[in-house]
């Protein structure tokens, strides 16, 4: 072997020896050769950089590079981004909010509502007046009953405190609930911050409401994430709370229920599942839209003692929408009664059933079943047309105690007592006094025993 060949053969084995064996080796002068200089030199020279970045000396140095994992570092930066992204997006949500607060509503009182309008367009230029100047008030822990004939614009009172009416146009003085003031939210996205979160809603058909195609535990989960509070939760944390919820309405074998999916279950336990999904978030107003219209008579009266147990065990306020009125005898403890976009009658559940004024709500209570042999009470006529309201009371034609003053002007809310008005004439200082018939008669006195033994 030449001479030359044995020096090629030399350059490359330094080449591939380490920087700790050039180190340790016995013959410092071979590693001084040029093509290992430039070769050290090359290597070394991104290591000083580094060194001058981070480090002052060299002993730090490494030390640092035995302990410092810079994947480790590089996703730590990343997961602080992502923080502060969400963090800036929380700091938004309140700012929106903060333009909407007031002062707080006083004595429990949760919503406030004054003068509310709502209208939907009908051609180009026209407009239907449907909800025509209602005042509603809640306060917490309480269950509010709107009861009324189909039409009378109960579904549409309720819709317009989470904004849900479709191309409705509306006006009011005041929706105020705790202390945000709704109407000052300007853009329908930030009403997400209200729907489910502070005012929850159920649906009157429950075999409608759920997603066919999705199990009951995804779909509860998708109402959960939706809430700051429990979308960074663990799974199984969030889980587990759902399962005991679904218990403690009375679904037994939660966790089966869980997983499987809408068709395989009842429409009494779809309906505990909507509940369920609604009263996760917490919110603290709950309306529950004649939640037991698809439901058996049995199945009924569980659901609506359910609504019962919410408001003890939780404080939920609730507003219960229902033509029923024997089920808003029953189970609330405030009472609208609505006919033709208005409050015609207010008041306590005693006062309602006990000391009725308004002659829609004597024709209500007139309606109720009191056994089978019994022949039962029609209200005449029909609801009026709202795109055609009569000149004066709309129900005027259909009352048989309506009185001139009826056909010429609608008559205001008259104050009976400090809970208890109603919109009639009749309660004009210079009306005639008029004689229930014994059919009504009959069914105040049964209430006004009812009530008395505290049932």
């Amino acid at each position: 072997m030449n001479k030359s060949s044995t020096q090629n053969k030399n350059k490359k084995l330094t080449k591939e020896i380490s920087l700790d064996e050039l180190e340790n080796e016995e013959s410092i002068e071979e590693v001084k050769e040029k093509p290992i200089e430039k070769d050290l030199a090359k290597k070394e020279e991104p290591k000083k950089q580094k060194i001058e970045v981070k480090l002052d000396n060299d002993s730090e140095l490494e030390k640092s590079e035995e302990k410092i994992d810079i994947k480790a570092l590089e996703k730590s930066k990343d997961k602080k981004i992502t923080l502060t992204k969400k963090q800036k997006y929380y700091q938004k949500i309140q700012q929106i909010t903060k333009s909407w607060e007031t002062k707080d509503l006083e004595n429990g009182k949760i919503l406030e509502v004054r003068n509310l309008h709502v209208s939907f367009p009908i051609g180009r230029k026209r407009q239907i007046h449907i909800i025509r100047g209602i005042d509603l008030d809640v306060y917490r822990g309480q269950i509010i009953g709107l009861v009324g004939e189909s039409g009378s614009g109960k579904s549409v009172t309720s819709k317009t405190l989470i904004h849900v009416n479709e191309q409705g146009i509306i006006s009011a003085d005041k929706i105020q609930i705790n202390n945000w003031e709704l109407t000052r939210i300007k853009k329908d996205k930030y009403w997400q911050y209200i729907r489910g979160q502070k005012i929850g809603y159920i649906p009157q058909d429950p075999l409608t409401s759920l997603n066919p195609t999705r199990t009951i535990g995804k779909q509860l989960l998708d109402a959960l994430n939706n809430n700051k509070d429990w979308a960074e939760k663990p799974f199984n944390e969030k889980k587990n709370y759902l399962i005991g919820l679904l218990k403690t309405f009375g679904l037994r074998n939660a966790e089966q229920i869980f997983l499987a999916y809408p068709h395989t279950l009842s429409g009494g336990m779809k309906q505990r599942i909507v509940i369920t999904m609604v009263v996760a978030l917490k919110p603290d107003i709950i309306i529950a839209d004649e939640p037991t219209t698809a439901l058996d008579p049995t199945v009924q009266a569980s659901v609506l003692a359910l609504f019962e147990d919410i408001r003890q065990k939780m404080g939920i306020s609730i507003i219960l929408i229902s033509h029923n009125i024997s089920v808003i005898a029953k189970f609330c403890d405030y009472i609208y009664v609505m006919y033709a976009g208005k409050i015609v009658e207010c008041g306590t559940k005693e006062e309602i059933f006990t000391n009725p004024a308004h002659p829609y709500t004597w024709a209500l209570i007139s309606a109720i079943p009191e056994n089978k042999d019994e022949k039962l009470y029609n209200i005449p006529g029909t609801p009026p047309d709202m795109a055609n309201l009569p000149v004066g009371d709309p129900f005027a034609p259909r009352n048989e105690y309506a009185l001139e003053a009826d056909f010429v002007k609608e008559p205001p809310l008259i104050q009976i007592t400090k809970t208890h008005s109603a919109a009639t004439w009749l309660l004009h200082p210079k009306a005639p006094k008029v004689t229930l018939s014994e059919n009504l008669l009959k069914r105040i006195n049964a209430f006004k025993k009812a009530f008395k033994n505290g049932k």
